[in-house]
């Protein structure tokens, strides 16, 4: 296992510990910062091979290589992704957060319409209970104020939603076309950018947002996960054969964000040639 603090890494084996020491210098730490946010620690040579796969991350202490090495990094993080994509990044990381907050109120809007309508839930599907419940009048004014709240949050979702379709079909046409916009964007923002997807192989995509499984089968030599959040994709989840999906989606995946990356254009061909497999 290697634990890696602002300034080196421990590599601990068999009770014995070995120390690589990062550089000094700003604009190499920088480099070596952003390739750790993208999970690439080819950088530690064979202390990795030697201590890895296992890494774990230490609090930082700062001072002022440190903080001027951050700085460096953040600058390079925004340089190295297009504005269209730190958009698509951040649309989806806030839709996640909308998306709780709505699941939030609507548990806390059908206990409250409980209360004064008791057995409601029982009789009917969730969809015509929140139907009912937004229908209802005359409840409470702290009622009303709550199912305003929640309308208004499900607009902004929707609001968001189309944001992300419209710049992934400006940004990722090829990508949009064969996993997506919202699966699509998701995936970018697990890669950290179109870049990283595009340089990613087809096993890597498979799996990815599937990391927590990953190590833990590798840990108790069990067989690792077949699928990450490409899972979500109906010609993975409605289908019995998922694994040969999983991995036939994530190759299409991969080629269509190396369109997209290098040309920057869609291509009609390749989706129609991908849709008929």
């Amino acid at each position: 296992m290697i634990q890696i603090y602002w300034n080196r890494a421990v590599g601990i084996s068999d009770e014995k510990s070995e120390v690589f020491d990062f550089p000094l210098d700003p604009e190499k730490l920088s480099d070596i910062f952003l390739m750790i946010g993208k999970r690439d620690f080819s950088f530690l040579g064979d202390f990795y091979l030697r201590f890895g796969p296992k890494v774990e991350m230490k609090p930082s202490r700062v001072n002022e290589i440190l903080h001027e090495a951050l700085i460096l990094y953040g600058k390079k993080l925004i340089e190295s992704m297009e504005k269209n994509e730190l958009l698509i990044i951040e649309s989806w990381k806030f839709l996640k957060d909308l998306e709780k907050m709505e699941n939030v109120y609507k548990m806390h809007m059908e206990d409250w319409h409980q209360i004064y309508y008791p057995f409601t839930r029982y009789r009917m599907e969730e969809r015509e209970l929140i139907k009912e419940i937004m229908a209802s009048e005359g409840v409470d004014y702290a009622f009303e104020n709550v199912k305003n709240t929640y309308s208004g949050l499900r607009e902004t979702r929707e609001s968001i939603e189309n944001f992300i379709k419209k710049k992934m079909e400006e940004c990722c046409p090829n990508l949009t076309s064969i996993a997506g916009p919202l699966l699509g964007a998701e995936l970018i923002s697990i890669a950290g950018g179109l870049k990283s997807l595009a340089m990613m192989p087809g096993s890597r995509i498979q799996i990815l947002g599937a990391g927590k499984a990953f190590f833990s089968s590798r840990k108790n030599s069990q067989p690792g996960p077949k699928h990450g959040v490409i899972f979500k994709h109906p010609y993975v989840h409605n289908s019995k054969e998922r694994g040969k999906n999983a991995r036939s989606l994530a190759c299409k995946i991969a080629i269509a964000a190396r369109i997209d990356y290098f040309s920057k254009r869609k291509n009609d061909d390749f989706i129609k040639n991908s849709r008929k497999t």
